[in-house]
């Protein structure tokens, strides 16, 4: 009877082996179907790389049946999703994803786009404004600065820091996507076909094209030209 139990012992300590060996290979996500990855190695810097750091309830449409928390990592471009057991994992922008932040009403999608600087990107943007004929996005930005040391004993080490920089701007029309620049003469160039209207809607209408509302009147205006 002894032998049997101590037997019996053992299987059951194999089990429960084999068991957290599997649980400890298993994504938790994916388990529950969301398309993730891990999260970006956290960087010591002053500042933050989030737009806000707290985790806050959010909805993703390909996954509308259920409730997550999560928070967007302006740096990284990275869409954190808290799981189950308190697992921080990173959303796979490579997917076609929307993420609903409820209690801000603030919509996250994935696109492809082309920077002011010309690098082809693939991320998450701001919904500002959409309407069937037009999508007008903003891209957040967090640029990490890295820290000096002092070259003299009169000055003092520079630590590493994120700071948060402009938002840029993208229309996406007629399944083309664009960047939008913000200064009155490049604005203008970049719809050349409606410029003189434009010229004039901007000026009628005290058109102030860095402030974020203003920027969506005049979109509108140019989808409906």
């Amino acid at each position: 009877m002894k032998f049997k139990i101590k037997g019996l012992t053992s299987i059951l300590t194999l089990l429960v082996f084999t068991v957290t060996i599997n649980a400890q290979t298993v994504d938790i996500a994916t388990e529950r179907g969301l398309m993730s990855k891990n999260v970006s190695k956290k960087i010591n810097a002053d500042g933050s790389p989030y737009v806000d750091e707290e985790f806050t309830s959010i909805k993703i449409d390909q996954y509308s049946d259920k409730i997550y928390t999560g928070r967007y990592n302006a740096y990284n471009d990275e869409m954190e999703v808290k799981v189950e057991g308190g697992k921080i994992v990173a959303l796979d922008n490579k997917s076609e994803l929307t993420v609903r932040f409820t209690s801000k009403n603030k919509v996250y999608k994935t696109y492809n786009y082309t920077t002011d600087n010309g690098v082809s990107k693939r991320g998450f943007l701001v919904v500002v404004e959409e309407s069937d004929k037009f999508e007008l996005l903003k891209r957040e930005y967090i640029k990490y600065y890295q820290g000096e040391e002092a070259t003299s004993s009169y000055q003092q080490d520079k630590p590493a820091t994120f700071r948060r920089e402009d938002d840029t701007y993208f229309l996406k029309m007629d399944d083309k996507m664009m960047y939008i620049p913000l200064k009155k003469k490049s604005f203008l160039k970049a719809f050349p076909e409606h410029s003189s209207e434009l010229k004039s809607y901007i000026k009628e209408n005290k058109i102030k094209l860095k402030d974020e509302e203003d920027l969506a009147k005049i979109i509108k205006y140019i989808s409906e030209l």
